[in-house]
């Protein structure tokens, strides 16, 4: 089944670690096979990764744009999502959590990214509230390089 990707004025999408940026109008562009894919807007930034949760979604995403750090990265992002789900105790978050690890486990990255923003919102919900509502989460320590260089910038 073909993946039809609509994208906007000037979007920019990474397929398969190649970064292509739409002109100026919107163009539907189609992908007739499996391909590693992610859209500008959903890249996070390294410097960005300052979470737990953020770190997990920063090394899945260096795992889709990298085919190195993929074949790499498999243990420290199982210990990452490992940690991720002890340390939430909401059933509808451990679930997302577990449908990423399956995703993983197939190799469709983004995926396990999309599984992840719910997850990511979440933290940063628990984040925000005052420190006394804030159960503690693990810390992860994983650093990957390169992502803003795949991204264009």
């Amino acid at each position: 089944m073909a993946l039809k990707l609509r994208l906007k004025p000037c979007e920019r999408v990474v397929i398969n670690g190649c970064v292509v940026q739409n002109e100026n109008r919107r163009y539907t562009l189609t992908i007739s096979n499996f391909a590693q894919i992610i859209r500008g807007s959903d890249i996070l930034q390294e410097e960005d990764a300052v979470t737990p949760v953020r770190r997990a979604y920063f090394l899945i995403q260096s795992m889709l744009l990298d085919p190195e750090i993929a074949a790499t990265g498999s243990g420290a992002v199982a210990a990452m999502m490992a940690q991720l789900y002890t340390a939430f105790a909401k059933p509808d978050i451990q679930d997302r959590i577990a449908r990423a690890m399956g995703h993983i486990g197939e190799r469709d990255y983004y995926k396990a990214l999309s599984a992840l923003r719910p997850v990511m919102e979440y933290e940063g919900t628990l984040l925000s509230a005052p420190p006394s509502a804030v159960p503690s989460a693990p810390a992860a320590s994983f650093q990957a390089d390169g992502i803003g260089h795949h991204a264009g910038g």
